[in-house]
């Protein structure tokens, strides 16, 4: 079982994973070049109409993978 300082470190820790991710796409999306925190290559969106490609935000090597959900 869980304790409530453990439950909330994990709380936190999502919440700012939650607002990193939030705060790359939203600069992505201005246009901005943001590069992958692992391997500093550039971060690219994929929007639905991208011909198949699966929705979300990665870098060239996969290091940085967040999936988006446009339903």
């Amino acid at each position: 079982m869980i304790d409530s300082k453990s439950f909330k470190s994990l709380q936190q820790q999502s919440a700012r994973s939650y607002h990193q991710h939030k705060n790359i796409i939203k600069q992505l999306l201005a246009g901005k070049r943001v590069c992958c925190s692992e391997c500093q290559q550039p971060l690219t969106i994929h929007l639905p109409n991208d011909n198949g490609v699966e929705t979300g935000v990665s870098c060239a090597k996969g290091c940085t993978d967040i999936a988006l959900d446009f339903s």
